[in-house]
């Protein structure tokens, strides 16, 4: 279930950050993808959590990209096959 999460994050970003939409991004696209966005934030860390506050307090899509690369790039350094070569 974490790697779907993952995986939908990693879209989201892509569709958030799209170079065409960077701009000039349409709003009802934006905040579609940030709802879910919120949503999956909430199940993988919960509402009180830092990620979840910021992503839903800003109107930037800029910081929600950099929220999610910041989940994405933890996720990487927690990820079972960075422990084992850790160990």
């Amino acid at each position: 279930m974490y790697w779907y999460f993952r995986s939908e994050l990693a879209k989201l970003g892509q569709e958030i950050e799209q170079p065409e939409l960077r701009g000039a991004i349409d709003e009802a696209t934006f905040f579609a993808a940030k709802g879910k966005v919120l949503d999956i934030l909430n199940v993988l860390y919960g509402e009180k959590s830092r990620e979840f506050r910021v992503v839903k307090l800003t109107s930037s899509p800029a910081t929600v990209v950099k929220v999610l690369n910041h989940v994405m790039r933890r996720s990487d350094m927690n990820s079972p096959s960075s422990k084992v070569v850790n160990l």
